[in-house]
């Protein structure tokens, strides 16, 4: 290192070996500069050194001194001081120990006096804002300067901006502590000393300069953007120059390696990116931006990346091998995973069935799905339950795990074939293909090939009677067997199973067979047998005439190119047999009572027809199958399972063409003839069974017979919807319940009516069993307890309903219905039961409570009854109603009431007289019958008497009666009273009619009475008496009989006129009316005819003694007259008399008839006119003379001929005095019947015979107007077809109907006929028409008498046949949509192109993995290219361009497409955003979202922002699949608000929002800690809640520690700093407090004065401490509080020493002493420690004592010295 520059304290100065003593005066003898050979290393800062300095234009060196290497005096009184040595220089100089200073030339030889205020400033506690300003303190020679330096103006300006200094007021103090500087930046200091007077007492010192430090730089943003597998690449928000807080700044990335945070490149400033690549797949690691500036350093938050994984190669060796039928072991390597942290985890391994390998390409099963299982790090796995001889497609793909799922790597496939196993099901279809007495030949069918699992080698077969001993047994490598040897008409069981190399499989269900003998089955040449004939084949009349017997002639014995190989039949396989002589068999039906037929010369190998029949003998062959009682047979083996049987085909019963080589069984459920039928082949079997049939359905069946081998033929055809002839029925399964249950009483009493629907299913219910029973009383909701069921039952029904009577009143009862069907083993089966509750009517109580009458007197009684109990009331009760009649002979009165109570009182009655009181109850339901009791009221005083007073009758009719009668006199009646009025009594029999109450009148007329009715009149009087209303005695009766009224009119009318026979007859309707219509006892009536001499009667009476009491109001009755004058007029009347009055019927006027005879002769004959008759005829024959005057021509419309029907219409008459008629304005070819009578003289009303003709009249066009419409062929579309409805057959009106058919090809107005042709239906086609042409069509109907009207005209339009597609279709897509344009090719034919039809899709959006495939409304318009707006973002669309041909919208044939995509947009939708509490923390918030909708994409996702108040502007997250996001460095307790939002390809889309609150952390610091002297010197501390973070505060946690006194003594390490515990609510303190921890001081202020102490604050919460802050507090000057010491007087001068530092409490500014003695006292200041005292008397003694002073005050006197003046 060179010279080892050495400093050693030598005495009172700092000697430099080798050079000078520094600070020494004139020490620089010879000018030898300080000669230094190294540098010095930078210290520690907490040692209080700072770093060397190197300036570049010359070697300096820079040292600190340390404490104890200063001195009070000399060249080194900085007590903070550095030395700069300057190299060759020889020059001592000082700096601030900071920044590069130049050098200042001091001279080595400087007197102190001069040199006191020249010392430097001294800076420590130098950071970027702040410093320490300290200086040498004042010492007593510059107090003594005049004018005296009393304090400090220290000014500080920044180096370079022009501003002059700022003047900073210090105390006489010599430090200062500056701040709220700017870091990294250059200022100059002055310190000026200043009098009292604020003027400068000596020049300033010269310029110092200071650079602060560099500030701490800004956190910067630093932020991951993407990562890929092998890159990640950060976002960075640079720093401005502002946020450097230095003029200099290195940023630097860092990657954490094992713990330790290394750089690994140095990047700019600027940069807003950075990328870092070679990374691992599936790697994590941290990373960090460092800044740094001269010094200080930040760093950004840590990154936490994981890269992405990289999806794996592909596996090695794989391989499978087949370890069962169904089992594949799968192995593999696992693919090289040497450059990848990524882990293979699992492999997927998919395989799908190829093919069954004994199954042909055309029979391989439908595509199955692939099948997938997963291994975890295992390098095989077995396949299991596969298919049994099999190839699988298998595929290895490992899988490495990846967010949210796994990363699949490239898949390796292979082929896997499964091993053979025995056959897993049996042989298929087996049936009994031949039988004979000894043999039975069965033939199956293979197994499916997918059952087969191998190749087929042969098939083992058992068969065995039914004793179970095998009969045979054997293999074979066919699918057939013929068994021979067995026994005759025995029944085996055969069963089959399939061999394959690997074993036996199952073998088939048994077959049970039985051995037979077949018959004749046409073997050989057997003659020709005619059983019968048939009429038709079709139905129809056949071709060859009828009658004629036929035969199918089989196809070998028909003719073969051109030559006959047989007998001459006819090519189409016919024989025609021509019919026998014999007679037709007389026998109903049957071959047993038909002829046997003929036979013919030649014989053929052929069985007749089946199903042949004569016609006069019946259905004598009946088809096979046809007859269930002969054919088939059903056993029931449950439910819907049965065991079809069918007979063997029989020669003789069938007559078929045979041989029948097997059967086949046909079945379908009835009404389902949209089913198809099932086809069972049975081969020779004749039985099956079928299982799971519906229950209770009726099924369909037929057993058809084959024939032939192969394909066979089948002998009887039937269509496939044909009714099949033999129905069976399955049984019933189980019943549902009955459906819509209801209940209702009708209104009707003790009677509920219930109803229900059928079940649903298939079973048919036999009945219904119901049970009822009472739950309860509705009357007596609180006596009948708990609810009860007594049932009653169970009944039965047929019907869907019941009704219940005899069922108590007001009562709910349950009522419950089972349904009951058949049960197929005999017995029944209950369907599930349905309950339902109902309640009965409310009916009137059964009873009236009976009342008792409680008390009575003259006017009025109380009357009392009981109340019924709940089970009498059947309802609910309302109300008790009475009536109280009193009566006195013919009078009374009544008095009517109700009420709710027992007891009722009845004022204003009479006085003696007796009454009845009826009572009622009244419910909810009606009225109970009456109770009644009667009374009498008690007496009053003496009645009124009076005597009978005689009635005298003045008028009577048959109504009314008038009577009188003389006044009551007293005298002779003997009575007393007066009179108040006369009363009348009118009564028939015992029957009273009414009371009148005449008043005073003496006399009244009674009316409104009944007609010969005998009356009985009473009269009594009513007086005024002691007790109103006494009634005197009743006269006799008077009895007076009413006269008879008119009786009704009678009617007459003559009933019947008589025809020639009767010409002397007539017969006469009477209508006398009953008895209560003669108005009398009696009524004589009388039949009288009209004379010469007027009016007499003609005949007996005619009312008898049974038309009494009849119940009509007229009685009928026939009389005959005869010997009547033919051709006569006569009159009849009838007379009714009885009592009083005589009445008649109008009078009858008629004339007799005489003998006619029919017309002669009558022709009927059309005219020249349509719808015109001629009519003409002879006259009649004439008898009795009767003239004949006209003659009645009745014509009725009989029939149309175009029509095929007769009717009978009448259409109308006319009469005519002539022979001949004609009738116009009939209809136009009809056919009509003409009447013609006779009319005689003087009546037109007789009904002589008429003559008959028929006629028919000339016809005419057609009428009516069709409607044609059209019909386009979709086959043909240049072809239309016209159709319309037959013309109603009344409109033809003549023969022959045809149709004219017109077609028009219409262009605007014009009409060009294109064809016409005539049609005998109702249709008309027209081909080869033009495309696109506008046609019009027009249908005339016409007969033989010409054209009628033309149809309204229809129109139709071609389509077009050649239109060319649109071309060129090309899209552009825009922001507001696509535009799309397209040509098109020119159009042939008449097509115009009205528009086009632009059809288009939604496919896929595609942000989205999935298809929509969603149907767009189509756009129609005229030009070739359209903007298509509104669509859905990024999405893909396909559109087709379709031509319209017309405004109609048809569109032509041929279309285009074209695929486009939608322009992208800005996202439409937010993240759904939430704060993840179980990841918060005090000082980060986890966030957590959902992505968005694909559909709201609307673009390539580029990255997600975001940002919050806890962050500096929006950061990007490129990793789509990130869903959450940590913001780290926030504020514990406080509330951020974090929004993320989509960004794509565009823009950015909404901000999805979410809020969070950090949990509780420590309490923070930034207390705005400050202190207070106050006047008592005592310091106060105060402080304010935290400004760092609102977290609560529980405590505060307060230190005080001495730093500094005035002593300079060196604080010793280790000295303990004093703290208290505050409440959390406080915020100030006396510091003395603190010291002493919350104590009082026993020794008053226990603070160092003119001290600095420390003060520490942090808060305290339940998480923990806090940071501290600081505060440097400086205490006041006190007086001191020790005394000077050692006092010595030495000549004349008395001297002391400095009071103790301890106790100075300050800078001791002066001393007052005190001199006593010799009869002086005085008292002076002195600034120095010593005193020189004159005038002293020699040999006096004195008295002496001192005390200090400090700014504050003089401290405690010292002891007094005494001593004596020597001489």
């Amino acid at each position: 290192m060179g010279t080892i520059f050495k400093l050693l304290l030598i005495g009172t100065a700092l000697l430099a070996t080798d050079g000078c003593i520094l600070g020494s005066t004139n020490m620089c003898n010879s000018g030898t500069p300080l000669m230094f050979g190294g540098r010095i290393q930078p210290l520690p800062r907490d040692g209080g050194l700072v770093d060397p300095f190197w300036n570049n234009e010359g070697r300096r060196f820079v040292f600190l001194v340390p404490p104890g290497g200063r001195r009070n005096g000399g060249g080194l009184r900085g007590a903070r001081g550095v030395i700069v040595i300057n190299e060759g220089a020889g020059r001592c100089s000082r700096g601030n120990g900071q920044c590069p200073i130049p050098a200042t030339d001091i001279p080595c030889e400087m007197p102190i006096s001069d040199t006191i205020l020249d010392e430097p400033l001294i800076f420590s506690n130098i950071t970027s804002t702040s410093v320490m300003v300290t200086w040498e303190a004042l010492d007593e020679k510059a107090r003594q300067r005049n004018p005296p330096i009393t304090w400090y103006a220290l000014k500080i300006r920044e180096v370079g901006s022009g501003e002059s200094f700022p003047s900073i007021p210090v105390s006489s103090g010599a430090f200062h502590r500056v701040g709220e500087l700017t870091p990294d930046t250059l200022y100059q200091f002055q310190l000026v000393p200043m009098s009292e007077d604020v003027t400068e007492v000596i020049n300033p010192l010269r310029n110092q300069t200071m650079r602060t430090l560099c500030g701490v730089p800004s956190t910067p943003s630093f932020l991951e953007s993407s990562t890929t597998s092998r890159s990640v690449t950060f976002d960075i928000i640079p720093l401005t120059p502002d946020d450097w807080q230095c003029s200099d700044l290195t940023t630097t990335l860092q990657v954490l390696n094992d713990y330790v945070w290394e750089d690994i490149r140095p990047i700019e400033n600027s940069a807003t990116s950075v990328v870092v690549d070679g990374l691992t797949p599936c790697s994590s690691y941290s990373y960090r931006l460092k800044l740094s500036n001269l010094h200080e350093t930040s760093h950004s938050d840590a990154q936490d990346i994981t890269t992405d994984e990289e999806a794996p190669g592909e596996v090695t060796s794989a391989s499978s091998e087949s370890t069962s039928p169904q089992t594949l072991n799968v192995s593999w390597t696992p693919p090289d995973m040497s450059d990848t942290a990524c882990e293979v985890v699992s492999y997927r391994i998919q395989y799908s069935l190829v093919g069954h390998m004994s199954c042909p390409l055309d029979e391989q099963p439908a595509d199955e799905a692939h099948q997938v299982v997963y291994t975890e790090r295992d390098t095989s796995i077995p396949l299991i339950q596969l298919e049994h001889y099999a190839e699988y497609n298998i595929s290895i793909t490992p899988l490495v795990v990846a967010p949210g799922g796994s990363t699949a790597g490239e898949a390796v496939s292979l082929i896997g074939n499964t091993s053979s196993a025995a056959p897993s099901e049996a042989p298929r279809e087996v049936i009994l293909k031949g039988v004979a007495k000894t043999q039975l030949t069965f033939r199956w069918r293979p197994p499916p090939c997918t059952t087969q699992n191998g190749v087929i080698t042969g098939y083992a077969y058992v068969i065995a009677d039914n004793s179970g001993e095998m009969s045979n047994s054997g293999t074979v490598d066919t699918t057939s067997v013929k068994i021979s040897d067995l026994d005759q008409d025995t029944e085996y069981t055969f069963k089959v199973a399939a061999l394959t190399s690997a074993g036996i499989g199952p073998y088939s269900s048994p077959v049970k067979e039985t051995t037979r003998s077949r018959g004749n089955e046409c073997s050989g040449k057997q003659p020709l047998q005619v059983g019968g004939m048939l009429s038709s084949l079709t139905g129809d009349t056949p071709p060859w005439g009828s009658g004629q017997p036929i035969f199918i002639v089989p196809h070998h014995l028909r003719s073969r190119n051109g030559r006959r190989t047989g007998p001459p039949f006819r090519p189409g396989g016919i024989i025609r047999i021509k019919r026998s002589t014999q007679s037709p068999c007389s026998g109903s039906s049957g071959a047993a009572n038909c002829p046997t037929p003929p036979e013919i010369t030649e014989s053929m190998d052929v069985c007749p027809l089946a199903g042949s029949a004569d016609e006069n003998c019946g259905a004598a062959y009946p088809r096979f199958s046809y007859d269930r009682e002969d054919v088939m047979s059903f056993v029931r083996l449950d439910r819907t399972e049965v065991k079809v049987t069918w007979r063997d085909w029989s020669l003789t019963k069938d007559r078929g063409v045979g041989p029948v080589t097997g059967y086949l069984l046909r079945y379908r459920r009835r009404h389902q003839r949209i089913e198809p039928v099932i086809e069972i082949p049975k081969g020779m079997s004749l039985y099956h069974e079928l299982f799971n049939l519906t229950a209770n359905a009726d099924y369909e069946f037929e057993v058809v017979a084959l024939k032939g081998e192969g394909r066979m033929e089948i002998i009887q055809p039937r269509a496939m919807d044909a009714e099949l002839p033999v129905l069976y029925r399955t049984g019933c399964g189980e019943l549902d319940p009955v459906q819509n249950l209801t209940v209702t009483n009708n209104g009707e009493y003790g009677t509920l009516v219930v109803s229900w629907d059928t079940p649903i299913g298939f079973c048919t219910v036999q009945y219904y069993e119901y049970v009822y029973g009472e739950l309860s009383m509705k009357a007596c909701p609180d006596e009948g307890g708990e609810r009860h069921f007594s049932p009653r039952g169970p009944f039965d029904t047929t019907e869907n309903n019941i009704t219940l009577t005899y069922l108590g009143d007001y009562t709910e009862y349950n009522i419950s219905i089972i349904p009951v069907t058949l049960d197929p083993e005999g017995g029944y089966l209950n369907g599930e039961e349905t309950s339902i509750v109902g309640t009965t009517s409310e009916n009137a109580p059964t009873r009236t409570p009976t009342p008792t009458l409680t008390t009575t007197n003259p006017t009025s009684v109380v009357i009392s009854w009981s109340n019924l109990s709940c089970w009498e009331m059947a309802g609910e009760f309302t109300m008790y109603s009475y009536i109280l009649r009193q009566s006195w002979e013919y009078d009374g009165l009544e008095i009517n009431g109700t009420t709710t109570e027992n007891t009722v009182e009845i004022e204003g009655l009479i006085a003696y007289a007796n009454f009845t009181f009826e009572l009622q109850i009244h419910s909810t339901g009606g009225a109970a019958p009456v109770s009644i009791i009667s009374g009498r009221t008690d007496s009053s005083t003496e009645l009124f008497h009076s005597n009978l007073t005689v009635l005298v009758t003045e008028n009577v009719t048959s109504s009314s009666v008038t009577l009188s009668w003389r006044a009551w006199d007293p005298e002779i009646d003997n009575g007393t009273g007066t009179v108040q009025s006369y009363i009348i009594s009118v009564s028939q029999g015992d029957n009273l009619i009414d009371i009148i109450d005449a008043g005073l009148n003496l006399s009244v007329t009674v009316e409104s009475l009944d007609f010969d009715t005998m009356y009985d009149f009473r009269f009594f009087i009513v007086a005024r008496g002691p007790v109103p209303g006494v009634r005197g005695l009743i006269s006799d009766p008077h009895f007076v009989q009413t006269h008879c009224a008119v009786p009704s009119r009678p009617g007459l009318e003559l009933k019947l006129l008589p025809k020639t026979e009767l010409l002397n007859k007539v017969i006469l309707k009477l209508q006398i009316p009953g008895e209560a219509g003669w108005r009398c006892r009696n009524l004589a009536a009388h039949l009288q005819k009209e004379g010469d001499g007027g009016w007499t009667n003609d005949g007996e009476q005619l009312i008898n003694n049974y038309m009494k009491g009849t119940e009509t109001d007229y009685y009928e009755d026939f009389v005959q007259r005869e010997d009547l004058v033919p051709c006569s007029e006569v009159a009849y009347r009838v007379q009714l008399v009885n009592d009083h009055h005589t009445v008649y019927s109008e009078p009858l006027r008629f004339t007799t008839l005489g003998k006619l005879s029919n017309v002669r002769d009558l022709t009927v004959a059309e005219t020249e006119e349509p719808g015109e008759l001629f009519v003409d005829w002879e006259v009649p024959e004439v008898i009795n003379n009767c003239p004949i005057t006209s003659y009645i021509v009745e014509y009725n419309l009989f029939g149309t001929p175009t029509c095929q029907r007769n009717i009978k219409q009448y259409i109308d008459s006319k009469i005519v005095n002539e022979t001949q008629a004609r009738i116009p304005d009939l209809e136009p070819y009809r056919h009509y019947t003409i009447e013609v009578s006779p009319v005689l003289t003087g009546y037109a009303g007789n009904v002589p015979e008429r003559e008959y003709g028929i006629g028919l009249t000339r016809g005419h066009e057609p009428i009516g107007i069709l409607e044609p419409v059209v019909e386009i062929n979709a086959s043909s579309i240049r072809e239309l077809k016209f159709s319309w409805r037959e013309l109603p057959c009344e409109t033809h009106n003549g023969p022959n109907l045809t149709y004219l058919c017109e077609l028009y090809l219409t262009n605007g107005r014009r009409h060009i006929l294109e064809d016409s042709m005539v049609a005998d239906s109702e249709t008309c086609t027209f081909e080869n028409l033009k495309a696109c042409g506008n046609y019009s069509f027009r249908v005339t109907p016409g007969n033989d008498y010409g054209l009628g009207n033309v149809s309204h005209e229809v129109t139709a339009r071609i389509s077009a046949t050649a239109l060319g597609p649109v071309e060129n279709i090309s899209t552009v897509v825009l922001p507001e949509g696509v535009a799309v344009r397209w040509e098109r090719d020119e159009v042939s034919g008449l097509c115009p192109v009205a528009g086009y039809k632009l059809n288009y899709m939604l496919q896929r959006q595609q942000a989205c993995r999935y298809c929509i495939d969603e149907v767009q409304r189509p756009i129609y318009t005229n030009g070739t290219s359209y903007l298509i707006e509104n669509l859905t973002a990024f999405s893909t669309y396909k559109i087709n361009i379709s031509v319209q041909l017309d405004e109609q919208g048809s569109v032509g044939l041929v279309l285009r497409e074209k695929i486009f995509t939608s322009k992208s947009t800005a996202p439409t939708e937010a993240p759904v955003v939430r704060v993840d509490t179980s990841l918060s923390k005090s000082q980060s918030l986890t966030f957590k979202w959902n992505p968005i909708n694909c559909t709201a994409l609307n673009g390539i996702f580029k990255q997600y922002t975001f940002k919050s108040n806890g962050t500096k502007g929006e950061i990007g997250i490129s990793n789509r699949r990130r869903r959450s996001r940590t913001l780290p460095n926030l504020i514990p307790c406080t509330t951020y608000q974090f929004q993320i939002r989509v960004v794509n390809s565009i823009g950015g889309g909404p901000f999805g929002s979410a809020f969070g609150t950090t949990a509780i952390g420590k309490p923070g610091r930034d207390f705005s800690l400050s202190s207070e002297t106050r006047d008592d010197k005592t310091v106060i501390l105060h402080w304010q809640r935290s400004a760092q973070n609102p977290c609560p505060i529980d405590h505060y946690v307060i230190g005080a520690l001495l730093t500094d006194d005035l002593c300079e003594e060196v604080i010793p390490r280790g000295h303990e700093r004093e703290e208290m515990t505050l409440a959390g609510t406080v915020t100030s303190i006396r510091l003395e407090e603190i010291l002493m921890n919350g104590n009082d001081p026993e020794d008053g202020n226990n603070l160092k004065a003119r001290s600095i102490y420390q003060v520490t604050l942090r808060a305290r919460n339940s998480i923990g401490d806090g940071e501290e802050d600081f505060l440097e507090v400086r205490t006041p000057e006190l007086a001191p509080s020790g005394s000077p010491g050692a006092i010595a007087q030495v000549m004349g001068t008395i001297s002391w020493s400095e009071v103790p530092c301890k106790e100075r409490n300050g800078v001791i500014v002066d001393y007052e002493f005190a001199l006593s003695g010799d009869g002086i006292v005085r008292t002076d200041v002195s600034t120095r420690k010593e005193v020189t005292l004159t005038g002293l008397v020699a040999g006096s003694t004195y008295s002496f004592k001192v005390r200090a002073g400090t700014s504050a005050g003089y401290g405690p006197w010292s002891e007094e010295v005494h001593f004596q003046v020597n001489e």
